[in-house]
């Protein structure tokens, strides 16, 4: 469940998403922590599913910032130049744009969403989420989020 959850926010779970950016960097897990800005035990909950997302936006960002950056780390060949973008991910204060869930505000607005409700009942949005989930796992998250939308 909890696993499910962090595909739906983040498109993947938790850990496949750490697991890219320490190998795509290079970098061991609390090293990928201490960047982010969040501690090292709270990043292997998240890892191991105890936890649902990050809490701290500003970590939540950086986060993002490292995976949009990735084909750029696994390009660069010299550790000066992939500790310059830790470095400067590490500095970021300000907050994703689309912060606080990487579906809800991401991807989908209440008009998408709005939208999909009167078009598809919940089961329909449920069913065709998890059609989905394997090819297209983000928009599997904004199916379910539809159909949490619709229940509440």
């Amino acid at each position: 469940m909890i696993r499910e959850r962090q595909r739906d926010l983040y498109g993947t779970t938790l850990r496949a998403l750490v697991n890219q950016l320490t190998e795509d960097y290079g970098i061991s897990q609390a090293r990928l922590a201490d960047t982010i800005g969040i501690s090292r035990p709270m990043l292997s909950q998240l890892v191991s599913a105890r936890r649902i997302k990050i809490g701290d936006i500003r970590a939540h960002t950086r986060l993002m910032i490292l995976d949009q950056r990735r084909d750029l780390a696994r390009a660069l060949t010299e550790r000066p130049e992939v500790d310059a973008i830790l470095a400067d991910v590490a500095k970021v204060q300000q907050p994703w744009p689309h912060h606080h869930t990487f579906i809800r505000d991401g991807w989908s607005d209440g008009s998408t969403t709005s939208l999909l409700r009167r078009v598809a009942s919940t089961e329909q949005l449920t069913a065709a989420a998890e059609r989905l989930q394997d090819e297209f796992p983000r928009i599997a998250g904004v199916l379910r989020q539809a159909a949490e939308d619709d229940d509440g």
